[in-house]
């Protein structure tokens, strides 16, 4: 049976990761990104708030991989891509979700996520939701800076997340786009092995790493003045202060076997994910 993939965000971390697996596997996909510039054969030009560009893209795929930008337009945009798969003769979407958006939680932020996954189980189409928890690498990306100065400023409090390496993220997405009748129907929460706090995080990069970074937890007008002066967008910053409090509320703790189960090996371990990125911080 054909099961040509359409990989959406094929650029990011998860994406560009997620198409290395697909190339290895021999797989027949195409990598969706937002550049024009891309003159390799497996990728093509989509722009989320033009449909036609998606329906272009869909044009002869079965399974799509739905991953999409935090953006203000972003529940617009997921309504288009449904809508294009639906008229495009899409079988399949795998969407990218969030663990804690699956929770009841008035954020705005976890509303939206869950307006765009009810947007996919309501389409129709077969699909599978694929729910990761906090990544791993966003201690290497957004907050590698920080960590390098001395201290994590966050108003995360004492709360745990399951934390999770965005190569298994990646791992467990290849198997679902190469089989997606055997998780049909399903939403999948992935997580790694351990439930870690900011603070406890940060004492274990510093046992590997050899530093002395703390981590303090701030009140939220401290951590919305503190981004508010590093100019980050209105829209990230009320971003990551849903992400904060539904750290704080206990909703990002969750510990899954999923990963294990989808790809018979154990998730990477945090221990694991600081010692592969130690570059980052030095």
């Amino acid at each position: 049976m054909s099961n040509k993939i359409l990989v959406l965000g094929a650029t990011g971390n998860i994406g560009s990761h997620l198409i290395d697996l697909l190339k290895n596997k021999g797989a027949d996909f195409l990598a969706g990104t937002s550049s024009n510039t891309r003159e390799e054969s497996h990728h093509i030009s989509i722009d989320f708030a033009d449909v036609l560009s998606i329906e272009k893209a869909m044009k002869g795929m079965d399974t799509l991989f739905m991953l999409m930008p935090t953006h203000p337009d972003m529940v617009q945009w997921g309504k288009n891509i449904v809508s294009s798969a639906q008229k495009s003769g899409i079988k399949h979407i795998v969407r990218l979700s969030a663990a804690i958006a699956k929770n009841d939680l008035d954020l705005d932020f976890m509303k939206k996520i869950r307006e765009i996954d009810n947007s996919v189980i309501n389409s129709g189409l077969n699909y599978t939701i694929i729910a990761p928890q906090f990544f791993m690498q966003n201690l290497s990306t957004l907050m590698a800076d920080d960590y390098k100065n001395g201290t994590l400023y966050l108003p995360a409090g004492d709360g745990k997340l399951g934390w999770i390496d965005v190569r298994d993220i990646a791992l467990v997405s290849m198997e679902i786009l190469l089989n997606p009748e055997k998780y049909k129907n399903e939403t999948l929460t992935i997580t790694g092995t351990e439930s870690l706090s900011y603070g406890e995080a940060v004492e274990q990069m510093n046992n590997i790493l050899g530093k002395n970074t703390q981590y303090i937890a701030v009140p939220d007008d401290a951590a919305i003045q503190g981004m508010t002066e590093k100019q980050f967008p209105p829209f990230f910053i009320d971003v990551m202060m849903d992400l904060n409090h539904a750290t704080v509320l206990g909703y990002a703790e969750e510990l899954t076997d999923t990963v294990e189960k989808i790809t018979g090996k154990k998730p990477i371990s945090f221990k694991e994910f600081v010692i592969n990125n130690k570059s980052v911080w030095s």
